[in-house]
């Protein structure tokens, strides 16, 4: 049975990281920078996102994103079919907690809309649902 242990600190000296390695040394250990594991370029049908460059292109034309759309886009892409509460995209776009009443990210998913999709009243990649939330599909 394998077993995977993902810990995530602050550690600029890398001390604490050196130690959990030590400590682990007589186990068969495989050690994987979660840097490693981030796709360089993320598809979704016409669309073609690149994490690391924070730029989209539909049909090889650079589409502009500011900060909190394209993190929420990214956000969803990376995770196609699930579903985000706005809370959840709150979080990962500005990195505090939402507070009640805004609609921040129900603005920020209309922006998105009207950049990304053909028929931003018929979305095809950005959907809704009811009640939870939002979701991306390919």
């Amino acid at each position: 049975m394998e077993e995977l242990i993902v810990i995530r600190t602050s550690d600029p000296d890398g001390s604490i990281f050196h130690s959990i390695i030590e400590a682990l040394q007589s186990k068969n250990v495989q050690i994987l920078h979660a840097a490693d594991l981030e796709p360089s370029v993320l598809t979704l049908g016409d669309i073609m996102i690149f994490p690391e460059q924070r730029r989209v292109m539909k049909q090889d034309i650079e589409i502009h994103l500011n900060y909190g759309e394209f993190s929420i886009l990214y956000c969803m892409a990376r995770y196609p079919g699930r579903v985000f509460s706005r809370e959840q995209l709150y979080n990962a776009a500005w990195g505090e907690d939402c507070e009640l009443g805004t609609n921040t990210v129900d603005n920020t998913i209309w922006r998105l809309r009207g950049k990304l999709e053909s028929d931003p009243k018929h979305p095809i990649y950005i959907k809704t649902v009811f009640r939870v939330g939002y979701k991306i599909e390919r």
